[in-house]
């Protein structure tokens, strides 16, 4: 096992390398690495052209375009990997990107990137990374594969994976039982309003109204020759 080739060197002790097709880019982070006060920075328009010169002089840290052509970034991190290509094996490499999908992210990180970062690139977070990679103690290690590797990266992202769809998969069930709970409370305010309208007037077949007989008689009175006689009919 062996650290990677930025551990314990400050930014300005570094030799960074830019893989960046895109002109205005390399610039950019031309510029942001020299306000550092980076020791050495080198810049490459294609992966082959880098390769080559860092086969000869390996850097301490490359910052790569994930897509360029017709060498991408990936397909030069997966090359530099390779066992056979020792020492550039044990270059950290951080990927720049427009594309900061998680998919991307896991698969850049399980092929041995240190790190990934979004464009529009700020100072402040390359030059975070930057410190961070100083302090980095994981060890590169050779898998069975041929490729050399973080060590416990494959193991942390599928964590990380398990995390995310228990979050996912809770977040579905909520939204089952809201709507659930919706349609209930929707069947039972329903139910009351049919409830308080009460039972409308019944209807004979010739569509008149019937009108209830009232059950009550009317209390008896006396005639003026003293005998008793019922008001009702």
């Amino acid at each position: 096992m062996k650290h990677h080739a930025a551990y314990g060197l400050g930014p300005e002790d570094l030799d960074v390398v830019i893989v960046e097709d895109s002109k205005p880019m390399q610039t950019l982070i031309r510029s942001i690495l020299i306000s550092f006060k980076v020791a050495r920075v080198r810049v490459f328009d294609s992966a082959d052209d880098a390769l080559e010169a860092m086969l000869s002089e390996p850097p301490n840290v490359i910052l790569a375009d994930w897509r360029m052509a017709p060498t991408s970034g990936y397909q030069l991190l997966r090359l530099i990997r390779h066992r056979h290509m020792e020492p550039l094996c044990y270059v950290p490499l951080l990927f720049i990107t427009a594309h900061g999908t998680r998919a991307l992210v896991d698969k850049g990180l399980r092929a041995g990137a240190h790190h990934l970062l979004v464009k529009p690139l700020s100072p402040a977070t390359l030059y975070s990374r930057l410190k961070w990679l100083a302090t980095d103690e994981r060890p590169m290690i050779l898998e069975t594969s041929g490729f050399y590797n973080i060590e416990g990266i494959h193991k942390a992202l599928d964590v990380q994976a398990e995390k995310i769809k228990s979050l996912e998969n809770a977040r579905s069930y909520h939204e089952q039982a809201t709507k659930r709970l919706a349609a209930v409370q929707s069947a039972v305010e329903k139910e009351f309003a049919s409830a308080s309208r009460g039972v409308p007037e019944s209807v004979d077949l010739s569509g008149r109204r019937i009108i209830p007989a009232a059950t009550d008689k009317q209390a008896p009175r006396i005639s003026a020759f003293g005998a008793t006689r019922a008001t009702g009919t």
